[in-house]
C-alpha cells in the first residue's frame, strides 16, 4: 500500500467524523423520549433521513447508500456528554480514581500549602508565600487508661484530629459526578512516609514519653472539594506529666498539662488553633470509666506562643496547653489503709491496761507497730521518692509515732515496776565515780608525801582522806566495784533479799503506775484530736 493511498484514506475518516457529527446534530431532536433514549444509550432511528444511530462504546453511522463506521475517541464523547449535560464517568469509582490522578500529579508531600503552583501564577501580591498554614488541633478523650505518679507518667486513650486547608487537593464538584469527598492515606503519622499520600503536619508532643506518630493508629485523611483536610486517628496519648494536687493524697484531683505544637515549624510557617473548643470527652458507649481509679474531671485548652529564639526573633513557637483534671477513688485507701493505720495504733493503746507482770503486753505492742510500718510500706510504694510530703504520709507518721510510743511506754513502765535500787544511776557510772575519787586522793596523798621529803610541809594544812566506801541501796556494794542494779537480777515475785528493796520498789512502782495512767488518759484522747484535725483537712 502506497503512502498516497493511506493519505486518502486518513484523509476519508476525518470526513467520515465530521459528517457523523453533522447528521448527529440535525436528527437531534427535542422530545422527551429521544433525550430519555440518549441518556440510557438506547439507538435512535430516523426513518425520513435513513440514517441510524447508535450511541455505545462505538458510534456507528449507517447511510442506505453506503455503510460509514467510525470510532469516536472517549475526548469527543465526554464533550459531546457534556454538551448534553449527562455524566462523564460510569461509576463513582471511576470519578475517584480520575481525580486521584489529577490531584497527585505532581504533588510535593513535603512542601507546605499554600505554595505556588507554577510559575505562571503570581500569588506573591496576595501575600501566600509568606502567609503560615492554619492547623486546628482537637482531641477526644474517650477513657483514662493508667495514671502512674511514681513514673510521673498518663496513658489516655485519645483521638486526635487535625484540621487543615491545602488549596493543591481542591476540585470542582461537577467535573467528577458530583463527588464532594476524597480520602488520603496516612502512613505513621507523617506525610513523607513511605506510603503516604499527602502532606501533614508534624504536630508532636512536646512533653513526650511516646511520640504520636508511633502511638496513634495510621488512617485516612478526608479532603473536602475547597482542599480542607480533616484527618483523626486513635490511639494513646502518653505524657510526662508535673503532677500538681498530689499532696492531699489519697484525697486528691490530679492535674497533668499537655503541651502540643509543631517541632519543625515556628510561627512564621504555621499556627495553631483550637478545633471548636479543641477537646471533647466520650463519643461513644464505650468511653468513660467503670471500676477504675482515676476519672477525668475537667479538661482546658489554651493557645500558648513562646517567644522567638535570639537567632530568629520573628519566629515564636505557638503550642496548645491542655490541663487535665483526674479524680481519684479515696474510697480503697480509706478502706484498706486508714482504718488499718487507726485499729492498729487503738490496739497498741491497748496495752496501756494490760497487767505488767503479762509478757504479752510488750509483744502487743511491738506487733501493732510492725503492722503499722507494714501498711505505711504498701502505702509509700504507690507514691514518688520525693521530698514533699503527702497527706498520707504525714498521718502514717503520726500513726507510727504514736505506735513507737506504745512501744517505750511499756518498756519504761516494767523498768520502773521491776526496780528495787534507791536511784537510777547505772552501776557502771558509779564504778566510774568512784575510781575517779580513788584516783583524785591518791594524788594528793604523793603530793603531800613529796613537800613532808623535802621539809616543806605546811603543819597548818591537812590532807583529807576521802571515805571510799560506798554503798548502793541495799548497802552492800563494796567500793569502786562495778554491781550489776539488784533490778536486773533474775528473781520471782517475792525473792527481795532486803526490806530496803522492797521499800525502794513499793516508790519505783507508783512512778510505773503514773506513767500508766498518764498514757491511759492523754495518749488516746490525743490521737483522737489529731485525726480529727487530719480529717479536717481534706473535708472542708
Amino acid at each position: 500500500m502506497t503512502k498516497e493511498s493511506r493519505g486518502r484514506r486518513r484523509m476519508r475518516r476525518r470526513l467520515l467524523l465530521v459528517l457523523a457529527l453533522v447528521l448527529s446534530l440535525v436528527c437531534a431532536t427535542p422530545s422527551d423520549t429521544q433525550a430519555q433514549n440518549d441518556e440510557d444509550g438506547d439507538t435512535t432511528t430516523d426513518t425520513t433521513g435513513g440514517i441510524l444511530v447508535s450511541q455505545g462504546t462505538e458510534d456507528v453511522i449507517s447511510q442506505t447508500n453506503g455503510t460509514l463506521a467510525l470510532n469516536a475517541s472517549s475526548e469527543g464523547k465526554g464533550a459531546s456528554e457534556a454538551k448534553n449535560g449527562t455524566k462523564k464517568y460510569g461509576s463513582l469509582s471511576e470519578a475517584q480514581t480520575a481525580l486521584r490522578i489529577k490531584l497527585l500529579e505532581n504533588y510535593d508531600r513535603g512542601a507546605i500549602p499554600p505554595y505556588i503552583p507554577n510559575e505562571e501564577e503570581d500569588l506573591l501580591d496576595e501575600g501566600n508565600v509568606s502567609e503560615p498554614v492554619t492547623i486546628q488541633v482537637g482531641i477526644n478523650f474517650h477513657r483514662v487508661l493508667d495514671v502512674d505518679v511514681v513514673k510521673s507518667e498518663i496513658d489516655l486513650l485519645t483521638w486526635m484530629r487535625f484540621v487543615w486547608t491545602d488549596t493543591r487537593l481542591a476540585w470542582n464538584p461537577e467535573d467528577y459526578n458530583g463527588l464532594d469527598k476524597m480520602w488520603f492515606w496516612v502512613e505513621d503519622g507523617a506525610g513523607l512516609a513511605e506510603t503516604s499520600e499527602i502532606w501533614t503536619p508534624d504536630i508532636e508532643l512536646w512533653n513526650q514519653k511516646e511520640s504520636i506518630k508511633t502511638s496513634f493508629s495510621n488512617s485516612f485523611a478526608a479532603v473536602d472539594p475547597d482542599g480542607s483536610i480533616f484527618w483523626s486517628r486513635p490511639g494513646h496519648l502518653n505524657p510526662i506529666c508535673k503532677f500538681q494536687g498530689l499532696h492531699d493524697f489519697p484525697f486528691d484531683n490530679l492535674m497533668c498539662v499537655i503541651e502540643l505544637g509543631s517541632w519543625s515549624y515556628s510561627g512564621k510557617f504555621m499556627r495553631l488553633e483550637p478545633f471548636e473548643e479543641g477537646y471533647s470527652i466520650g463519643g461513644s458507649e464505650t468511653s468513660g470509666e467503670a471500676f477504675s481509679e482515676f476519672r477525668l474531671k475537667n479538661i482546658t485548652a489554651e493557645l500558648r506562643i513562646y517567644p522567638p529564639y535570639p537567632s530568629d526573633p520573628l519566629a515564636d513557637w505557638p503550642v496548645l496547653l491542655y490541663t487535665i483534671s483526674f479524680n481519684r477513688s479515696w474510697q480503697p485507701y480509706i478502706r484498706g489503709y486508714l482504718i488499718a493505720q487507726i485499729l492498729f495504733n487503738c490496739i497498741g493503746f491497748a496495752c496501756f491496761w494490760m497487767p505488767v507482770q503479762s509478757g504479752e503486753r510488750l509483744g502487743l505492742a511491738i506487733t501493732a507497730m510492725l503492722s503499722a510500718v507494714a501498711a505505711d510500706l504498701v502505702v509509700v510504694s504507690k507514691l514518688p521518692s520525693a521530698s514533699e510530703l503527702t497527706w498520707m504520709q504525714k498521718f502514717s507518721m503520726v500513726s507510727q509515732i504514736y505506735a513507737a510510743f506504745c512501744v517505750l511506754e511499756g518498756v519504761v513502765v516494767s523498768y520502773f515496776y521491776f526496780q528495787t535500787s534507791a536511784d537510777l544511776v547505772p552501776g557502771y557510772l558509779r564504778c566510774f565515780f568512784c575510781n575517779a575519787r580513788r584516783l583524785s586522793s591518791f594524788k594528793r596523798r604523793r603530793y603531800a608525801q613529796r613537800q613532808k621529803s623535802h621539809g616543806l610541809d605546811n603543819s597548818g594544812s591537812s590532807v583529807d582522806t576521802l571515805n571510799l566506801d560506798d554503798s548502793n541501796g541495799s548497802g552492800n556494794s563494796p567500793a569502786g566495784t562495778f554491781r550489776s542494779a539488784p533490778s536486773f537480777r533474775p528473781r520471782d515475785a517475792d525473792d527481795f533479799q532486803h526490806k530496803s528493796e522492797i521499800k525502794h520498789n513499793r516508790y519505783w512502782k507508783k512512778w510505773a503506775q503514773g506513767v500508766d495512767d498518764f498514757s491511759r488518759v492523754l495518749i488516746p484522747s490525743s490521737y483522737v484530736v489529731i485525726v480529727a484535725v487530719f480529717i479536717a483537712q481534706v473535708t472542708v
